[in-house]
Order: structure tokens, then sequence, then C-alpha cells
């Protein structure tokens, strides 16, 4: 039988990424902007990050969804994900994940609440279905959950995956996936069966430092950004866009205590001056549209924190291309 303790064991399968494309073999969904989520429904609900946090107490408006589900538990994969102006946002969702007092948790999703899409199953009652190709996946899904505002099906589309793009970035979606419709769901595993494709490229930093335009104010201004390395961490570049307002002050409050003296790796000069060094411990998204010369990144922007993994799992600027090389050597 499928208990929560199984959920612990799992990892989500990743994505390769890879450019727009029309295939018989695929299907194509939106890429949805939120936090990956395996999910336990069964006595309860249960909410997993990628990397195996419990995000349950983050999300009350969530805690029913095991209601929906037709008898048997399951293990779903699928996306957290807050709607602002019909698009998702992720700057809603990572002030969800700012929040700690259980009062503003409440408050939060009462007037912003957010939605599960899922768009997978990995196990029903006692079958384990991980082997089923994808299409078949579906049809058991869809056969046992009862979808309202807070249980969403993730629908593809076949065939036209180039038209679907360019459709989802008319409406500033963040991209689609294509997924193999004969693919078996392989946990914790990056595969060519599924593939990102984005308007930019994204990868998974660690904060280092941060700079500030006016010294004693209460924001940031820049942030250095590294990686873990075979000898510690690597110097990835900076970035600036997108720290403005009330993200910028937040982050301070978050950095301010993690303050150090000692640099964590070497970087240029001009890039040293007036760095204020923190602990490597928080990590964020940045998108980018190639690496630069310097070892940095070409017009990065800031997405937001991401709370669901830890820096041992950010690999920054090779991890944002590998994908993109593998997903070409088929």
């Amino acid at each position: 039988m499928v208990t929560k303790e199984l959920l612990k064991k799992l990892k989500p399968m990743l994505a390769v990424s890879a450019e727009p494309f029309d295939s018989e073999e695929y299907i194509f969904e939106v890429k949805w902007d939120g936090f990956r989520c395996l999910s336990f429904l069964g006595d309860t609900t249960v909410l997993q990050s990628r990397n195996n946090l419990d995000l349950s107490h983050k999300f009350p408006e969530l805690s029913n969804l095991h209601r929906q589900i037709e008898g048997q538990p399951v293990i779903l994969d699928g996306e957290i994900v807050i709607m602002d102006n019909g698009v998702p946002s992720f700057y809603e969702l990572q002030k969800r994940g700012w929040s700690g007092e259980k009062s503003a948790i409440q408050r939060a999703a009462r007037e912003k609440p957010a939605t599960y899409v899922v768009f997978d199953i990995l196990f029903v009652g006692d079958e384990k279905i991980l082997n089923l190709p994808l299409l078949k996946r579906k049809e058991i899904l869809k056969s046992i959950i009862t979808p309202d505002d807070r249980l969403y099906i993730s629908e593809g589309i076949p065939e036209d995956g180039t038209e679907f793009f360019r459709a989802c970035v008319e409406r500033d979606l963040e991209g689609i996936v294509a997924k193999k419709a004969d693919s078996t769901y392989v946990p914790g595993k990056r595969t060519p069966y599924w593939k990102k494709i984005k308007k930019s490229l994204e990868g998974e930093f660690v904060i280092c430092g941060y700079k500030q335009t006016v010294k004693g104010s209460n924001r940031v201004d820049v942030l250095l950004l590294g990686c873990p390395g075979e000898k510690g961490f690597v110097f990835q570049g900076s970035v600036g866009v997108g720290l403005g307002g009330v993200t910028g002050r937040k982050i301070f409050s978050l950095l301010k205590p993690l303050e150090i003296k000692t640099p964590i790796f070497r970087v240029p000069r001009e890039i040293a001056k007036g760095m204020t060094w923190v602990e490597p411990v928080i990590c964020c998204a940045v998108e980018f549209l190639e690496p630069a010369r310097d070892g940095g990144l070409r017009h990065p922007v800031f997405r937001g924190l991401r709370q669901d993994i830890r820096p041992a799992d950010c690999t920054g600027i090779a991890g944002a291309l590998a994908g993109r090389r593998y997903s070409f050597e088929q």
C-alpha cells in the first residue's frame, strides 16, 4: 500500500533543455512557474518539495486535496502555483515561502490561494505505475481526481510544440515541457523523455555576497552568485535586475545575519570592491541569455529565492547548459 514513508524516498523526474520542436511522439504542456512538488494523497495531504522538504504547512488551503481522490491513496507529481492576472506568479509564491508566522500564512492563503497543478501519477494503492506509458498514467490520473480551483490537472496537446510554445510566450508564460507519450517515469533523473523549452536559460545558484548602491540602506542591489565545485564554491557572476522594492529589502534581512569577513572565492577586483560576503546557504534562481566570457552571466535577471533546494543541489551555469547539450544527443 502507498504510504507517506514511500513519498520521502522519492524525488521528481527532471527535464533536459531544448529548443521548440514538433513531433508526433511527444505531448506538450505548459511549464508552470511554481514549486515542484510530489504529494501523498491518502488519509491526509502531504506536499513534498523536490528536495524532500515538507511544504504542507506553507499551503493550508491545499490541506484537503486527499478528499478529491477516489478510493486508494496515490502519489502524484505536479507544481504548486499562485495565479496572478491569469498567469503563475513566482513572486507571490516566494512571498509565501518567506512567511513564517501561522497567521500570515493563513491570511495569504485566503487572499492569494495556491493551486496544485498535477501532471503525473506514480503510485495508486499498492500498484507501482512508474513503468506504464505516460499517456496511460494520464488516463489513470484523470479517472480518479475531481479537479477544482485548488487541484488542477495539466493537459497536454499533441505534435504542435512550436506553435504551442509561441502561444505560451505570448501569454507571458514561462515556456512549455515536451513529454514523450510512451515514456516511463524515472524518479530523480534528468532524461530526454522530458524536455523543457523556455524563453531563456535558468540556473540555480548560491548567494555568496551582496552589494548596496547606498551603504547603510536596508536593501541589496547586487547579489554575488556561486555554486559548489570540487574544491569549494565557484564564482558564477552577479545579478542586479529584479531586486527592486520588497524583494531587495527582504533579501537584505535574510543576508544581514549571515555576513562573514573571509572571501569565499576569488573574483575580479571591480566585483570585489564594496562586496559584503555571506555564508553560502541561501539559494536562488536566475535567468540569463548565455554565459559571459568572464565566467559570469549575460543579461541575468533575478527570478526568486529557492527555498525548496539546498546549496549542494545548485548546479549554476553548467547545470543550465548541460540539459541543452544532452537534449541534442538523440
